[in-house]
């Protein structure tokens, strides 16, 4: 059975309840202030078109066995170097990192793009600084809270620019930095809001959301294909500068090799029937010369083979599942959802305030 102290909770919850049930008029009246706000949300909310791929990721997966094998012909004294390659391979965990990179998406930004509601071609960059997408709420608030930063930038703007120096991009690679402007920050920002990548075990979905159909299935195709880009030199570098000083190596041992091989051939016609021993000796080094740069050169053509198949045993396979498809209807914004969650939003307002006028009053009796 309940106690006495259980029932009086109970009655003191139903009896708060009641009290905000007789603010019904309140509480009317914040549901209609949410259902308006989230009216205006809901028709000033800009459209985007989400467009997916999906990739399968094939790793080389004789990379362990290849390891063992080494070690153990390491045990045995027999050197392979064809598979002591580098066996580093960028996670596909951090794909999200790479796309989301600054220098990632500063490429992405300054690709142009043909806008059928603009009549023209832009890049992303000029399209977002000039729409700055948003609905009239997100647009009246970003003003409110813009006006202070821009009465500062009013004075400050001319000591600024007399203070900091100009530099050109080639200037800023040089220099090893990247300079960024505002404009391009908020850029950025809006990239890594609508280029998501999701992981799963091998399978790497790439969703692109854009405020047109046709340039977000565009947009999908270009980052895909640059990551794929990524992935593979950060996989091949180490691989791509041994092949380079192979071929090197070869370019020169060759040179070597048909020099050696011309000082014999030409030392043999000029002294053809000569039998002195000073003869027969010059022949000998002639000859061990030939030998040696021969050796030299068949080593490293052998070296140079190796490393090409290194390289090609190295390189990620990118399986396209599926490509980037043009969506046929937008994905955002949810106008459901958002009338919805802005009437429970206003309703749940109301609510804070009955309690409140409740408490209120309990306070002053």
């Amino acid at each position: 059975m309940p106690t006495n102290e259980q029932s009086k909770v109970e009655l003191n919850y139903i009896e708060l309840i009641q009290k905000i049930l007789s603010f019904k008029k309140r509480l009317l009246v914040f549901t209609l202030a949410g259902l308006i706000l989230g009216l205006l949300i809901a028709t000033t909310s800009p459209k985007e078109f989400t467009s997916s791929s999906l990739v399968i990721l094939e790793e080389n997966e004789n990379s362990g066995q290849f390891g063992q094998m080494g070690a153990l012909a390491g045990l045995a004294g027999i050197s392979l170097p064809q598979m002591q390659g580098d066996q580093t391979m960028l996670s596909s965990e951090l794909f999200p990192d790479v796309i989301h990179s600054r220098d990632f998406l500063l490429s992405i930004m300054k690709e142009k793009f043909f806008f059928q509601t603009k009549g023209k071609e832009m890049t992303l960059e000029e399209y977002y600084a000039e729409e700055r997408p948003g609905n009239i709420v997100k647009k009246t608030i970003d003003f409110v809270f813009s006006i202070p930063a821009r009465i500062i930038g009013l004075f400050s703007s001319n000591e600024i620019s007399r203070a900091s120096p100009i530099t050109t991009d080639s200037e800023a690679v040089e220099l090893g930095y990247v300079s960024v402007t505002s404009q391009e920050n908020y850029v950025l920002k809006q990239l890594k809001e609508r280029i998501t990548i999701e992981n799963e075990i091998k399978l790497i979905q790439l969703d692109v959301s854009m405020p047109e159909p046709l340039i977000s299935a565009e947009v999908n195709a270009l980052v895909l294909e640059r990551l794929i880009e990524y992935v593979t030199n950060y996989k091949t570098v180490k691989q791509k500068i041994n092949l380079e000083f192979v071929e090197d190596r070869v370019d020169e041992a060759q040179v070597k090799f048909q020099e050696a091989q011309l000082k014999l051939a030409s030392y043999r016609d000029s002294n053809q029937g000569m039998i002195s021993r000073r003869a027969m000796t010059k022949e000998e080094q002639l000859q061990l010369e030939f030998n040696l740069t021969f050796n030299i050169y068949n080593t490293l053509k052998q070296e140079l083979e190796q490393s090409t198949i290194q390289l090609k045993r190295e390189t990620p396979v990118f399986t396209i599942m599926e490509k980037a498809s043009v969506p046929l209807g937008p994905s955002k914004p949810n106008k459901p959802l958002i009338i919805v969650f802005s009437m429970f939003l206003g309703f749940l307002v109301g609510v804070l305030y009955a309690i409140y006028r409740v408490l209120l009053t309990q306070i002053s009796q």
